[in-house]
């Protein structure tokens, strides 16, 4: 279900390249059943190739109020290749609703605490928390300099253009001028703020090597 990011970011874990089990999306597809007990797998494609990257398989039972999911997969050490079989069973829990109805959760098997998604980063073994994992988003990895690269490489896609930073774009086919001039001008301010934190950035390098 979904897909991987294509790794850690500035070295360390992030939450777009773990693998995630997100409880309420299983239950609104059908992949868990409530009052059932359900097996099935589960699989990731890497977002670039396009490939399978990994996948579980699974065995799941909702009751009234509680449950449980077993996981079994396999997960090979990055450095001597060695293949390790996990079979685990997580809890399944609920809360009630303020207007009736009650609310499922997973109960994290590191810390206890009910969440509605569980993460796999690289170089775990075990879906847990994203508070177990210490697991940030991309952004919070990133330096100014590159949260302002990816603002400005967004606000281009949305209007569909594929050059680089200062390269022009042309309106696209249907957009009405004023929404067109009101983009660009978001576009434009991206960029500057680039611009700005490059030219800061060569200042300091150059000052630091004299």
């Amino acid at each position: 279900m979904g897909g991987t990011g294509s790794g850690n970011y500035g070295g360390k874990p992030t939450v777009e390249a773990a693998l995630k089990l997100d409880l309420h999306h299983l239950i609104r597809t059908g992949s868990f059943r409530l009052g059932a007990t359900v097996t099935g797998s589960l699989a990731w494609t890497d977002g670039y190739t396009g490939e399978q990257s990994a996948s579980i398989g699974y065995k799941a039972h909702m009751g009234n109020e509680r449950g449980w999911v077993r996981l079994c997969y396999a997960t090979t050490n990055h450095w001597t290749g060695q293949t390790t079989q996990h079979d685990y069973t997580v809890e399944l829990t609920t809360t009630p609703q303020p207007f009736g109805g009650r609310r499922w959760w997973w109960v994290c098997p590191r810390r206890g605490d009910l969440v509605s998604k569980l993460y796999k980063p690289a170089g775990d073994w075990i879906f847990a928390s994203r508070k177990a994992h210490r697991l940030a988003y991309r952004s919070q990895r990133q330096s100014p300099y590159d949260r302002a690269i990816s603002q400005a490489f967004k606000r281009r896609k949305r209007l569909g253009a594929e050059g680089g930073i200062g390269d022009p774009i042309d309106k696209p086919k249907g957009m009405r001028w004023a929404t067109f001039d009101r983009k660009m001008s978001q576009v434009e301010a991206a960029e500057t703020v680039c611009d700005a934190r490059l030219l800061r950035f060569v200042q300091q390098l150059t000052t630091s090597r004299r």
